[in-house]
């Protein structure tokens, strides 16, 4: 061996050790107690901001029995209101009153869901649901009319579902995963809905269903027309994404054991085209442990490499260790110049022991857990081996990962791990501090949720970009590109939602971390509308560490009108056991000055009241006899406005 590959070799190795060794072994804390979710159980959650106030609440599915017909559940996100600090939170649930598990028949109590996920179907500003149902074994199931549908929110985490929405229509279908998307970029959000089997014990397949939104909060089925209906495949979730940078977003299947998924051209006529074999896109390009066929839980779009395409992350069940042995990987994007071909690299992610023999790898998520710019992965494993375990994965100077788990503190130097047989993983800033922070949920008794805040990646200079769409753009901005520019470094994200198994969902804002950088040269922001609209902000006087709204004209620095609250200000949950909020719009003039309480006699009753935001508050009405009262707010302009509330 040469003297220069020695001394290539050596520095390789230094570097790599100085990267791993800088993690801090206090990086992430486990405060599920202090959130008040403790108690909590999840075998699915969702990450979305229900009450348009920015901070990310927590739609979960609470247990993995298929025949349970009040599985959701929600938490919303406010201030601590045991704790001074005005920066803590906790999480309130507000199930009992959110009407979450109604059913489109009145006189049903309850409806079965298994699968969620969240835009504006509706175009009011309030984001919205739909749910669908997996059957592990269909041709077993009776059939008790529960179907998939769709429900307006009403920005309180109150939800209605909608008579003949165009969902439900479809009949008993088999959803194992919803993705939303504007695939003919018309303004309003669109649905893919990806399916498991019609009948398992006979083998017999369905085709992934393709909803046009019709912008009222209904949808229409055009599977067949577009080419989606053309293919069958049992597939395990889904996920949508420009994956060929063309600006029209294509649609890609997460595969069950027996194929390999799909990747669906967006045609930009409303067709789509299978593209699969000719790029590449294919779960099962090696086999797994002991000769296994790979099952694809989710393929995570991301541009984790800073080069302007979107690259995937499979995550992959029944994989093995040993070299010839398929399992999760990084699947390159090559680009314009590669045809956008794409390119397993097994040798892209180090596993550090102890390390699962046959894995289970659920689920999985992009972030950049120090905001150096580029971007991490955090994976969850579980039932098939007693060493499955959670697993958080740094990108290295080279670009490859480095399993940082016990660096981080999340796994003792003996490889015990509190974060055992986990299964699905969502990232959200919950605190709003500038870091994305973890949490996770357990195949363990009882379906625990963990959240891990991180303490330390707001270190690095970042900035939080929130988009308000022009006309012509769905709500939510789904599909929008934003591309920034700052020092030497370029990254590309996508506002998505719905992505792998059963839908996993993160907030609409998108977190940027800048590294060292103290200014952002550049932002641009690709619109997904037929008018190509395209926002470029060049100065560097754009903000850092902070979020930053952007509108077609570019940064947005006026008051953020609300104009979805027409109402003076919103009492929730009402009827009420512990606490109310309430909520004004959100407009920074009309801040409210006092909130006081009063029995049904005008005698006025002392309880404590916490400012969570400017236009929300929170009163602890735990101490109230059960009765009526009446709530007053004053604002800065002198109004004054009551509202009554049904303390139980």
């Amino acid at each position: 061996m040469s003297i220069k590959k020695n001394i290539l070799i050596f520095f390789v190795l230094f570097f790599l050790f100085l990267r791993v060794n800088a993690q801090d072994s206090t990086w992430f804390t486990n405060i599920t107690q202090m959130l008040g979710l403790n108690t909590a159980s999840a075998f699915r959650m969702h990450v979305v901001d229900i009450n348009n106030d920015d901070y990310p609440d927590f739609v979960v599915v609470k247990n993995g029995d298929w025949n349970e017909r009040e599985a959701l559940m929600i938490y919303l996100n406010i201030k601590d209101t045991t704790s001074s600090n005005v920066a803590d939170r906790m999480f309130l649930d507000i199930t009992p009153n959110s009407n979450i598990n109604s059913n489109v028949n009145p006189l049903d109590t309850g409806h079965r869901t298994t699968t969620v996920a969240f835009a504006d179907i509706n175009n009011d500003g309030y984001v919205d649901m739909v749910t669908g149902n997996y059957y592990h074994r269909i041709e077993n199931y009776t059939d008790i009319g529960d179907r998939c549908e769709a429900y307006l929110g009403d920005g309180t985490g109150k939800f209605t579902i909608v008579a003949n929405n165009g969902l439900h229509d479809l009949g008993l279908i088999n959803s194992s995963g919803m993705s939303f998307l504007d695939f003919d970029r018309d303004g309003n959000i669109d649905l893919f809905i990806a399916v498991w089997f019609k009948d398992d014990t006979q083998n017999i397949w369905d085709h992934g269903y393709l909803l046009k939104g019709n912008g009222d909060g209904t949808f229409t089925d055009v599977s067949m027309t577009s080419g989606i209906g053309s293919i069958l495949e049992p597939m395990y979730g889904s996920t949508a994404v420009d994956w060929n940078n063309d600006g029209w977003v294509d649609i890609t299947t997460s595969p069950y054991c027996r194929d390999g998924g799909r990747l669906w051209q967006n045609n930009k006529n409303g067709t789509f085209t299978d593209v699969s074999a000719a790029t590449n896109y294919n779960a099962r390009f090696m086999q797994g442990d002991n000769g296994q066929n790979l099952c694809m839980w989710g393929d995570m779009p991301e541009d984790f490499d800073n080069d302007g395409d979107m690259d995937f992350y499979f995550c992959l069940v029944h994989g093995g260790n040993d070299f010839n042995e398929g399992h999760s990987t990084i699947v390159m994007n090559s680009g314009d110049s590669g045809n956008y071909h794409l390119d397993w690299d097994l040798n892209k992610i180090t596993w550090d022991a102890p390390k699962a023999s046959h894995r289970g790898d659920y689920d999985a998520s992009w972030f950049d857990m120090d905001n150096d710019g580029w971007m991490d992965l955090v994976q969850t494993q579980g039932s098939y081996d007693a060493a499955a375990r959670m697993y958080v994965l740094k990108q290295n100077d080279f670009h490859d990962f480095d399993d940082v788990t016990m660096e981080v503190g999340l796994l003792s130097k003996a490889g015990q791990s509190t974060y055992k047989n986990t299964h699905s993983i969502e990232v959200m800033d919950f605190d709003l501090d500038g870091d994305d922070d973890i949490i996770l949920t357990s195949l363990n008794a009882g379906n625990p949720m963990l959240v891990l805040r991180n303490d330390i990646g707001n270190k690095n200079n970042w900035v939080n970009i929130k988009l308000i769409a022009p006309e012509g753009v769905n709500k939510n901005s789904i599909g929008a590109r934003i591309k920034i520019w700052a020092g030497n470094l370029f990254r590309v994200r996508e506002v998505s939602a719905g992505k792998g198994n059963q839908s996993g969902q993160q907030p609409f804002a998108l977190l940027f971390g800048l590294g060292s950088n103290s200014e952002v040269d550049s932002i641009k922001v690709e619109w997904p509308s037929n008018s190509s609209v395209e926002t470029t902000i060049k100065n560097t006087s754009i903000p850092i560490n902070q979020t930053i709204t952007i509108d077609k004209s570019g940064l947005f620095t006026g008051p953020v009108i609300d104009t979805i609250i027409t109402e003076t200000f919103l009492v929730y949950p009402n009827p009420a056991r512990d606490q109310i909020i309430l909520q004004t719009s959100n407009n920074p003039n009309h801040i409210i000055q006092y909130v006081e309480i009063y029995n049904l006699i005008g005698k006025k009753i002392d309880v404590p009241v916490y400012e969570s935001s400017s236009n929300l508050f929170v009163c602890s009405v735990s101490n109230l006899s059960p009765g009526y009262y009446i709530v007053k707010i004053k604002n800065d302009l002198g109004y004054s406005d009551t509202k009554g509330f049904l303390k139980l």
